[in-house]
């Protein structure tokens, strides 16, 4: 019961962004919609900015993928796209929010994890700090991030010059070249 009680409210949630900013959104909105009370509700979520949370974080863990498998990196990286594109209208409601900050910590986050995976692979049996490791992993992490927000401040359009088929290029082989430059040699 609790399980579906919170997801109820969860749905109840989406579709109410779909149609308000989630700043005019109210407890007795989602109450309403699920046909619980209000005291249901705030056993589950402090307010609805901690329901916003917990949807993110359950759809993100559910959707997006955990790890960057070599063979097909390309494919990993457009999973964040798509799921945030076909999630639009929650997407930008939450980026233009009180709740941007961390929706992207959140989001560099997943892809601080992905892109980890995927750099231990090409870092095997090199040399290398794990500091300098690991500001490989942020760099790349926070470039994508970065293209992200531009993504959504701009509508989710990205300008011409910009497509992904570009960004992906030039992350094609960048994390293993990159990672080279800082082997230590013996």
């Amino acid at each position: 019961m609790s399980s579906s009680t919170k997801e109820s409210l969860a749905a109840a949630l989406k579709q109410l962004m779909n149609v308000k900013p989630i700043g005019k959104i109210t407890v007795k909105d989602l109450v309403e919609i699920c046909g619980v009370n209000r005291q249901t509700f705030y056993y589950h979520f402090d307010d609805v900015y901690d329901l916003l949370e917990w949807v993110f974080e359950e759809d993100a863990n559910r959707v997006l993928p955990h790890k960057v498998v070599y063979e097909h990196w390309r494919e990993d990286v457009l999973v964040y796209m798509e799921y945030l594109k076909e999630n639009s209208a929650f997407t930008l409601n939450v980026y233009n929010s009180n709740s941007r900050l961390y929706m992207l910590r959140y989001l560099e986050q997943k892809m601080e994890e992905c892109i980890r995976s995927f750099a231990v692979i090409v870092s095997e049996g090199q040399n290398i700090d794990r500091q300098d490791f690991e500001f490989v992993v942020k760099f790349y992490a926070k470039c994508a991030i970065g293209f992200i927000a531009q993504w959504m401040d701009l509508g989710m359009q990205l300008p011409q010059e910009i497509t992904m088929e570009r960004i992906l290029t030039l992350m094609d082989n960048s994390v293993e070249n990159l990672i080279a430059r800082f082997r230590i040699e013996k």
